[in-house]
């Protein structure tokens, strides 16, 4: 008896409860190791991260840890479309803005913020109608006015904004069960 035979491209629509998106250096794998106990590389460089890691948060959630996006991804630059077609496989976003770029004050956090979105946005595919949260990080490397401003700042533009500083066990215990939370609605 003979049979069909064709060839098939098979695509995993959804790995992830949330994804961890940024600018390069934001902090998403170190957030993804300390949440998780992932042994995502992490390093002082941009584009450490190459391929998503995924790792597994309390009550069976899965991260993923997308690799940094720059400006023009949506064009191909870098990796471009690469790392926007793993975003598209998550529930939610979770938009992570150092508190390095507050060194050029509030305007230096917008635009960190707002480069990443206008990828998202000019990628398409629903990416940027994702579910989202801000999330500061490094918040150890700046002052609490620093960090209020920045809250400021950014709150315009999405008033959904947590923090953390993965050197401390209590900010990361803290976000770890904010994002269980909002998992969970």
């Amino acid at each position: 008896m003979l049979g069909e035979q064709a060839d098939f491209t098979v695509e995993l629509n959804l790995i992830a409860d949330a994804g961890l998106i940024g600018l390069p250096n934001a902090g998403k794998s170190s957030l993804l190791n300390a949440l998780t106990r992932a042994n995502a590389k992490v390093a002082s460089y941009a584009f450490t991260t190459l391929d998503p890691n995924l790792g597994a948060l309390a009550g069976g959630y899965i991260l993923a840890d997308i690799p940094g996006l720059i400006e023009g991804a949506s064009l191909g630059k870098g990796l471009g479309h690469k790392f926007l077609k793993h975003v598209k496989r998550t529930k939610m976003l979770l938009h992570l803005v150092s508190l390095e770029n507050e060194v050029a004050g509030p305007k230096g956090m917008e635009e960190a913020y707002k480069a990443v979105r206008g990828e998202l946005e000019k990628y398409g595919n629903g990416l940027a109608e994702k579910s989202e949260v801000i999330i500061l990080t490094k918040t150890d490397l700046v002052d609490a006015k620093a960090v209020t401003a920045a809250r400021k700042a950014l709150k315009k533009l999405n008033p959904d904004i947590l923090e953390v500083s993965v050197l401390y066990d209590a900010s990361v215990k803290k976000i770890g069960e904010e994002i269980v939370q909002l998992l969970r609605k």
